[in-house]
């Protein structure tokens, strides 16, 4: 919320800076008023993953938490682009970029599901030990067990 004061305070020091023209300044609220409708853009999940950073080259410039929140952006990128143009259509934007907010964060992540993978491939190799059927106590689980044994021998 106090992003959002901020982003007023600054449009208003826009409007009233004499270096901008009436077109210019037009465009300054456009831009001000795009960075606060990002939620309606997207929706209140994704906007509360994703922000918008800039406008580089007529390209909407996106921030995204994690690789996930990237892909659902995605997935929505022609109805963004659709609702951008039609309720900034002075901006002229024409392309989406994202970005991953700090890869850094991804990097640690993989080291630590790396790890877990590692215990897993060794719980796997103890699961390649052979027991002998004729020592299993249980005599139904046994049954089973033959019965399984015979029927992949087909």
């Amino acid at each position: 919320m106090e992003f959002l004061k901020k982003l007023d305070k600054a449009g208003e020091i826009l409007k009233k800076l004499s270096i901008f023209n009436n077109s210019e300044n037009s465009n300054a609220e456009n831009y001000s008023s795009m960075f606060k409708s990002w939620e309606y853009i997207v929706g209140t999940k994704l906007a509360g993953y994703s922000r918008i950073l800039n406008i580089d080259n007529n390209s909407l410039i996106v921030e995204a938490d994690h690789p996930a929140i990237i892909q659902l952006l995605q997935v929505k990128y022609s109805e963004i682009l659709f609702k951008l143009n039609k309720k900034y259509k002075e901006l002229k934007i024409i392309d989406i970029r994202i970005i991953l907010k700090d890869p850094e964060i991804i990097y640690n992540n993989k080291n630590k599901y790396d790890k877990m993978a590692g215990d897993n491939d060794k719980l796997h190799k103890k699961s390649k030990e052979y027991v002998d059927i004729n020592s299993i106590d249980n005599e139904n689980f046994k049954d089973l067990l033959l019965k399984m044994k015979k029927r992949s021998q087909v």
